[in-house]
């Protein structure tokens, strides 16, 4: 039975509450401070909103929202431009959080968060090494997921209070 996306009913609001958590992800993803002599970044926030992305029947919308919020990624964070955008696209195409057949609880958005994190810190050690033709330090690839995982939890619960702000009451648990 091939899988399909859910009906248009559905998706009402859904795409909003994605673009406003991916927005509030990119906006602060871009913030970092300093402790104990390190500069911590957050840079990998909005990939929670990739992995949290609403259930919803319109894919190309969907599809140019994510790769416009990965262009503003890239051009606010000052990287290359298109990295996080293709990143973020392959995420979607690979993990397709917008079909899934059940709402999405928190043990199954944790688990999934942490295949997507992998797949991900893969996909940037590589285009960054074939970018800046030399291999990119692997602590701020251990450092910055595991501070985007510690982060989850309050993402999960933003989208949560995202959905019960704009969605209708009897809809909330179809998206």
């Amino acid at each position: 039975m091939p899988l399909h996306p859910v009906s248009q009913p559905f998706a009402r609001g859904g795409l909003l509450v994605g673009s406003l958590l991916m927005l509030i992800l990119v906006l602060v993803s871009v913030s970092s401070f300093n402790a104990f002599n390190t500069i911590i970044n957050f840079i990998y926030l909005p990939l929670i909103g990739i992995c949290t992305w609403p259930r919803t029947d319109k894919i190309i919308t969907s599809i140019c929202i994510i790769f416009i919020f990965g262009l503003l990624l890239d051009i606010v964070s000052s990287g290359p431009l298109g990295l996080w955008s293709l990143i973020f696209l392959i995420n979607f195409a690979v993990f397709k959080p917008h079909m899934k057949l059940k709402p999405l609880v928190f043990s199954t958005a944790f688990s999934s968060w942490f295949l997507l994190l992998f797949f991900s810190s893969i996909l940037i050690y590589f285009f960054v090494w074939f970018s800046i033709d030399f291999p990119p330090r692997v602590m701020p690839l251990i450092i910055q997921p595991a501070i985007a995982t510690c982060l989850f939890p309050l993402a999960y619960g933003l989208r949560h209070l995202l959905k019960k702000i704009f969605i209708d009451q009897f809809l909330r648990d179809l998206i």
